[in-house]
């Protein structure tokens, strides 16, 4: 009995002294590259093994930063815990009044639900689904399902228009982005294209084009449904696209307010985090007023750990998404979300080491002037670089 006593001692001295080198390494070989990179930015880290359960580096992981596109995650997991991976938006062509002999005496509504999928051909198809010749009434658009303004707070104002940063409605079109144009009123591109179908397949509009809210108790003529909603996160998070992250996040409330407590109450039901302790303002990541902490985002990918869609929607090292053209020589060993804005950059997923051992990391940079290429390449993949081959 005491032989045996000695020999667990032996092995439980063992596994600390491995675990406490392991660390030791882990932790000189971050601060190297950190110094040599940029050591004036202020770098957050958090290594955790959950395979292990044991943290394995921190650094500045309680302090706060801006996340940029990594709070995707956040959004991502909350409209799967919320809305669940089989939702999808609708939009719908709607009446009021009655059809008689093939015409609408009453008015005809277009109603958006902030689908960030939606194309012309969307459009086309419902046009082609109505069986009426004429309406009455007017075309009215339906946009009331967002509540507030397509801009989010704390986004830059002079931010150059581009595709990654369209405006958002509750009835988009193309992405907002046509032939290299930044498209500002979506519902009005969508007003005028639909009442163009209207005129092509012969359906007489008698009334006018304006905005305007469904009565209760109306009809629905006609519907378009999305792709699920597990299939429209992979670009929020392969993409990180910021149109659909958005839309999803208002999607949750109806406002920039209202999605924000919905993604709070799921971290601080489902995560346990403080919504107090951190700042959520918009889906995508764009507001420079958003506040995380590495030990915050840590949190939420332990519990995410085993939610498959959301993992599968996540960029690839080397393969897919945001990381196609990085970590290539690590063969897929890092999944994670990626994030960038002048002077922020984050990446925050799992690592597999050489052994197998699944690894989360958070890490977060803020306030550096270089280049962010630069950042990416000798700070974060180098970093990920060192777990990936953290194995003793």
């Amino acid at each position: 009995m005491r032989k045996l006593v000695i020999l667990l001692s032996v092995f439980v001295g063992l596994v600390a002294r491995t675990l406490e080198e392991r660390k030791e390494w882990i932790s000189q070989g971050i601060e190297g590259v950190i110094a040599h990179s940029d050591p004036t930015a202020l770098v957050g880290v958090k290594v955790v093994s959950l395979d292990q359960g044991v943290t394995l580096y921190e650094r500045n992981s309680r302090a706060r930063f801006v996340p940029a596109s990594s709070l995707k995650l956040f959004t991502a997991g909350a409209a799967l815990d919320r809305l669940g991976a089989d939702y999808r938006f609708e939009t719908k062509v709607m009446r009021d009044g009655f059809i008689e002999g093939g015409i609408l005496k009453g008015n005809c509504y277009l109603v958006g639900s902030g689908d960030p999928s939606l194309k012309g051909l969307d459009l086309l198809e419902l046009v082609q689904g109505l069986t009426i010749k004429e309406i009455k009434g007017d075309l009215v658009l339906d946009v009331s399902c967002f509540e507030d303004g397509p801009m989010g707070p704390g986004w830059m104002w002079d931010e150059e228009p581009d595709f990654w940063c369209v405006p958002m409605s509750a009835l988009n079109l193309e992405h907002n982005f046509v032939e290299g144009i930044v498209i500002q009123e979506p519902e009005k591109l969508v007003a005028s294209l639909f009442k163009g179908l209207l005129d092509r397949k012969g359906i007489l509009l008698r009334g006018k084009l304006r905005l305007g809210q469904v009565p209760e108790g109306s009809i629905c003529l006609v519907r378009h449904e999305s792709e699920p909603l597990g299939e429209l996160i992979k670009p929020v998070l392969q993409d990180s696209d910021n149109l659909y992250a958005n839309c999803i996040f208002k999607k949750l409330g109806g406002s920039w307010d209202k999605g924000r407590e919905a993604v709070e109450g799921f971290l601080k039901k489902a995560v346990g985090l403080e919504p107090k302790e951190m700042c959520i303002l918009d889906g995508s990541g764009e507001s420079r007023y958003n506040l995380v902490s590495p030990e915050q985002m840590i949190s939420f990918l332990e519990e995410m750990r085993s939610n498959h869609v959301l993992r599968d929607a996540l960029p690839v090292g080397g393969a897919s998404g945001t990381l196609k053209k990085r970590m290539a020589p690590f063969g897929g060993k890092v999944i994670a979300k990626t994030g960038c804005m002048t002077g922020v950059s984050s990446i925050c997923g799992y690592v597999k080491t050489g052994s197998g051992e699944e690894l989360a990391i958070a890490l977060f940079v803020n306030g550096y002037v270089k280049n962010g290429r630069e950042i990416k390449v000798k700070l974060e993949d180098e970093i990920c670089h060192i777990l990936v081959n953290s194995d003793f």
